[in-house]
């Protein structure tokens, strides 16, 4: 993934924590992140990306071991990497019951990128079968986007803006259609967010 990052000049790599053995109905421990450990892994994997001239975002994910801001802050600015970061999504945020404004506390230096979507406002299944399914377009759910990019602007992040759209429905579409859609919905949450 490394080389091929290199080959295509990738801003950064996206890695997720650890996820559990059955996804769907996690036991406990498994959502339990091991800290320390996790920050020297990230320490190496930064490294290694660093060589090949790109970043790593840690995405939080309320089906992981890494479902807390909390917790990612703390391998992210525990391992203190030039090009380690968090990734934040607002759909793994607020299933995860986390609150936007805890955004602006985070160092601007350790956010490296931003996700939008929206979702509806009941989890469909387990939060795995909703997060691969059920996806909207930002601003055609129940999550207050204009809200989140505030949050955002607030902790003065000044990198892209990328919008993850992981639906059943929206798979289906062209591309061109899609790409287009995309855009004019999420255009409309920013000028909404001023």
């Amino acid at each position: 993934m490394l080389r091929v990052a290199e080959l295509f000049g990738a801003r950064n790599i996206k890695v997720a924590p650890g996820l559990p053995e059955n996804i769907r109905d996690p036991r406990p421990e498994e959502l339990l992140p091991d800290v320390q450990r996790m920050q020297e892994a990230f320490v190496g994997l930064c490294r290694d990306a660093a060589a090949h001239g790109t970043a790593v975002v840690l995405e939080i994910m309320p089906f992981s071991n890494v479902h807390t801001l909390e917790a990612g802050r703390a391998i992210v600015e525990g391992a203190n990497q030039p090009n380690g970061f968090l990734l934040l999504d607002i759909w793994h945020l607020a299933r995860g019951g986390i609150d936007y404004k805890k955004i602006s506390n985070i160092p601007r230096r350790f956010i490296g990128s931003i996700e939008l979507d929206d979702a509806g406002t009941e989890v469909v299944g387990s939060l795995w079968d909703d997060t691969i399914h059920r996806r909207l377009l930002p601003g055609e759910g129940a999550l207050d986007v204009p809200s989140f990019i505030g949050a955002v602007k607030s902790a003065d992040y000044k990198g892209p803006w990328g919008v993850e759209i992981l639906s059943e429905t929206l798979r289906r579409l062209p591309l061109l259609e899609m790409a287009k859609r995309s855009f004019d919905v999420t255009l409309r949450q920013f000028s909404k967010s001023r």
